[in-house]
């Protein structure tokens, strides 16, 4: 990963570079760098949370359900079916459809 974090900051400087230079083609540099600047930020997350590879995690988008607005919310079942035993996670976030849950695949 250190590589192509390196390959994309040395883009970022040309690019930099090429904007005070007065390029004429400023947007289409600037269209390029806001890309770095995007992908730059996703691997350097990537890197610091160890993350490893693509294959390791299953993503899945929430479904829209049809029902008014809502949100989803996440339970630690205690490995019961008895809800009454469950335990809402109190972290104040908020799931809604469209959002996505990054599961780690098994190893």
């Amino acid at each position: 990963m250190n590589y192509a974090i390196q390959v994309l900051k040395e883009k970022q400087v040309q690019l930099v570079a090429q904007l005070r230079e007065g390029n004429a083609n400023k947007a289409a540099i600037l269209k390029q760098k806001k890309e770095i600047d995007t992908a730059l930020n996703w691997l350097e997350t990537i890197e610091k949370k160890n993350l490893g590879r693509l294959s390791d995690y299953e993503w899945i988008e929430l479904p829209f359900m049809n029902n008014g607005y809502s949100s989803y919310r996440i339970m630690d079942d205690g490995e019961t079916d008895n809800r009454e035993h469950w335990i809402e996670f109190k972290t104040p976030i908020e799931v809604t459809a469209t959002d996505f849950l990054v599961l780690k695949k098994p190893q």
